[in-house]
């Protein structure tokens, strides 16, 4: 029995030994420190984390050395290493260490307590917390916890509050601090100097504002607790003088330390920006030499004019012969006339409409609605009447007149384009039909506009394909007869059929000169076709216009082709429609040297349809014409019509009192022959005599003209013998 008591006392024993052995096996293997002293404060034990925060002492720990002996040794060793020199005070508490004067103290302070705490920064540089605890049997219990990795951290955190209070207040924007109140918390200097506030700035965010914005402003604030961020968005602030500045807000929502949230925002100037914007806006929407607004501009107003109820006018404005004030007086002429134009239609007009330059002399200008058709052609009028003023520069003074197309919104278009379209549509019809005047676009001015279209587009499929060719109509001798020349009339072929052209294509300035170029190429290959043949055709009258002399070697390329024939008797004369001759005469001040360079080579210059243009008795005495036409539209009533003939005799008798020749155009009848001949004139054309032929059929007509001629000298000179 007493041996089963041994064992068992000697398994427990065991048992003990092993939880022991266990329990320090445990503690050796903890990463903080562990030292456990026994009431004469003599050390008990320590693990291995304990020893190597104190390398130092490594010889001395061994159970039994008292706390004293240690941390003398400790401070002992200190001083060897660093030197009495290095030894300083500093405030202990929060961070002490064998290096200081006081460490001693401290550390035998903290050990007498019944739970004593300190942090100690180790020879190596560890940063350690010292925990120290009392047991009711009289040992102390110490604990050692490398915080080396914290310390870092709040190091970190530090220098990182540091930089960022450095930052906060040297930054160029403003920062401020707002709570969920819109109370202002904190700001940096520099939201005083963007805001206009002071430090001691009493007023809440949002009431820093200009009124018009403060709204806003509130709505950011709630938008910016709510998301957790708002902006960028632009306000307004207003100075003491009344000076705007801008500022774009962006801000985000921060949980402080408290718990509480806030938002920081950051404020920037951007006032010359925006201004910078204007002025980028404003050069890219106006026109640098009037300051109106230009065509970008008119297409947004135009958009938002087809948007609006109530309707709206767009009239384009054209100047007339602007052209010649600049070649005549120079461009810096011709510009103040521009900027001139520009104040008159801004006179004109009323308060809220719309005046944009284009381009060149071209304006435009919307009315806003509700505006009846009669009021815009009213107004449209006023501004003809306006522009036709003269205006004096250096002296000079200077008219030009000008011509307005006028279309209305929504009727005549429901996209600006076609607004536009509709009133060039217009404006052109207003050009072509006599200028200084006002034309209102209608559905059938576009299709006869989109006729011409057509044609035009016809007329460059010709040309590409060779099939534009001259037809010829003989001038006759009114009493004999005989062939005195033909006009080559301009015809384009369709399979067997040739069709006649109107005279606007040979205006248009995109097929025109490439028609005439054309014309006078054929003309010129016929021509030698004949002299090859030795036939006379005595002279050959091709149409021109403005399109073609607005090419300033018109005449030069005219000259080099006539320079193989006598100079004395070249085969070519030019004929000018009066509009044509007065455009150009307006438009150019060099005519007069140019038409007179041709003729003192010997080619003709032709007036066609005299009566029915806008030529004065002036350009018809200092223009150098050697023939002018009579339109047809005289003729085909001179025999029944008294005003026809009037007009008809007054011409004649004008145009030989000047020297000039005179034909009459479009004869068809043998009482017309005989009422022109009763007025004195001599030539005339029609198909009372030939339609216009091709040039292979020239030269049978000329035979048969011959015979006819012969056979009435024959029978007169048979009359008078009898």
């Amino acid at each position: 029995m007493a041996s089963d008591e041994a064992g068992g006392s000697t398994s427990e024993a065991v048992r003990e030994r092993r939880l022991l052995g266990a329990l320090l096996e445990a503690i050796d293997a903890v990463p903080d420190g562990f030292v456990l002293y026994d009431a004469d404060d003599r050390l008990v034990l320590c693990n291995r984390a304990f020893r190597d925060f104190n390398p130092e002492l490594a010889t001395l720990m061994t159970p039994g050395v008292s706390f004293r002996e240690l941390i003398a040794a400790k401070a002992t060793a200190a001083l060897r290493s660093c030197g009495l020199e290095q030894f300083v005070r500093r405030t202990c508490g929060v961070d002490c260490g064998p290096t200081c004067v006081d460490w001693l103290d401290c550390r035998r302070g903290v050990h007498g307590r019944n739970h004593g705490v300190m942090f100690e920064t180790t020879a190596d540089g560890r940063w350690i917390r010292i925990d120290e605890h009392r047991t009711p049997s009289g040992m102390t219990v110490g604990l050692r916890t490398d915080l080396s990795d914290l310390r870092d951290v709040q190091d970190q955190l530090a220098r990182s509050e540091a930089k960022f209070r450095t930052l906060f207040a040297l930054a160029p924007i403003g920062i401020v601090r707002t709570s969920a109140e819109g109370r202002i918390v904190d700001a940096n200097p520099a939201f005083a100097v963007v805001t206009g506030s002071s430090p001691d700035d009493e007023r809440g965010f949002a009431d820093l504002f200009d009124m018009r914005d403060r709204g806003g402003v509130f709505e950011d604030l709630r938008q910016g607790f709510g998301d957790g961020r708002y902006g960028p968005v632009e306000r307004r602030l207003l100075g003491p003088e009344g000076s705007e500045t801008v500022l774009s807000l962006e801000g985000t929502q921060v949980i402080g330390e408290d718990g509480v949230p806030y938002l920081w925002s950051i404020l920037q100037d951007v006032t010359e920006r925006k201004r910078g914007e204007a002025r980028i806006w404003h050069a890219a929407h106006h026109d640098p030499l009037t300051g109106l607004p230009n065509r970008k501009r008119l297409a947004e107003v135009l958009d938002a004019a087809l948007r609006a109820e109530g309707g709206a006018a767009l009239f384009l404005v054209d100047l007339d012969n602007f052209k010649a004030v600049n070649d005549t007086f120079g461009h810096e002429v011709g510009d103040s006339v521009l900027v001139e134009t520009a104040a008159r239609l801004q006179e004109a007009v009323r308060e809220g409409d719309f005046v944009a330059r284009l381009g060149g002399d071209e304006f435009a200008v919307v009315l806003n609605g509700p505006l009846a058709p009669a009021d815009a052609l009213a107004l449209a009028e006023r501004l003809v009447d306006g522009l036709g003023r003269q205006v004096v520069r250096r002296g000079r003074a200077i008219r030009v007149g000008a011509s307005v197309g006028v279309a209305h919104i929504p009727e005549h278009g429901d996209e600006s384009e076609e607004i536009l379209r509709s009133a060039d549509h217009a404006l052109l019809e207003a050009k072509r039909t006599g200028r200084n005047r006002v034309v209102a676009f209608t559905r059938p001015l576009g299709l006869a506009r989109r006729r011409r279209v057509e044609a035009r587009d016809t007329i460059v499929a010709a040309l590409a394909e060779d099939r534009v060719h001259p037809h010829y109509q003989p001038i006759v001798d009114l009493e004999s007869g005989a062939i005195r020349g033909f006009e080559a009339l301009c015809r384009v072929r369709h399979g067997d059929a040739f069709e006649a052209l109107t005279t606007d294509v040979f205006r248009d300035v995109d097929v025109g000169p490439a028609l005439g170029a054309r014309m006078i190429e054929r003309v010129f290959a016929d021509l030698a076709t004949w002299g090859a043949a030795g036939l006379d055709v005595r002279r050959i009258d091709v149409n021109v216009c403005d399109a073609d002399f607005a090419d300033p070697r018109f005449e030069d390329r005219l000259l080099e082709r006539l320079a193989d024939w006598n100079e004395t008797a070249l085969p070519i004369g030019l004929e000018v429609t009066e509009t044509t001759l007065l455009d150009l005469d307006l438009g150019r001040a060099d005519l007069p040297r140019r038409l007179e360079r041709l003729r003192a080579r010997g080619v003709a210059i032709a007036l066609d349809d005299f009566g029915t243009g806008h030529a004065s008795l002036v350009h018809l005495k200092s223009l150098p014409v050697d023939r002018v036409k009579i339109d047809r539209a005289f003729v085909s009533d001179v025999v029944f019509d008294p005003a026809s003939r009037a007009i008809v005799e007054a011409l004649v008798r004008l145009g030989r009192g000047l020297g000039k020749e005179v034909v009459a155009e479009g004869i068809e009848t043998a009482g017309q022959r005989r009422a022109l001949l009763e007025l004195g004139c001599r030539l005339g054309q029609g198909w009372y005599f030939a339609p216009p032929i091709e040039a292979s059929e020239v030269v049978d007509l000329l035979a048969s003209a011959e015979r006819s001629v012969a056979a009435a000298k024959l029978g007169k000179f048979v009359s008078d013998l009898r």
